[in-house]
């Protein structure tokens, strides 16, 4: 799995920098399929941003949070994506008759 992580008007730290990795990669659990990852950090006025994108073979998939800081927008977003993970697992492992 590939992992790109990007700014876009601010800086981010090491730490944040380690806790957006640590929020990726906890993602392989819930697909192993996951092609890239991509997460893009926005600092707009007031509000700091987080954009999760996953590609899977067949899909891509979206997870967008803003919060007070950068840790608990990853947080926030990862969320979501681990949610959206699972609905894909569970679409693809139920039998359709």
């Amino acid at each position: 799995m590939d992992i790109h992580i990007t700014t876009r008007h601010c800086e981010i730290t090491d730490a944040e920098y380690e806790n957006a990795v640590n929020a990726a990669r906890r993602f392989e659990k819930f697909n192993q399929n996951i092609v890239r990852t991509d997460i893009l950090f926005e600092e707009i006025p007031l509000k700091k941003s987080c954009e999760i994108t996953l590609r899977i073979h067949d899909h891509l998939l979206v997870a967008k949070e803003a919060a007070a800081d950068f840790s608990k927008a990853v947080h926030d977003a990862g969320l979501k994506m681990e949610r959206q993970l699972s609905k894909v697992h569970d679409k693809f492992a139920t039998v359709r008759p």
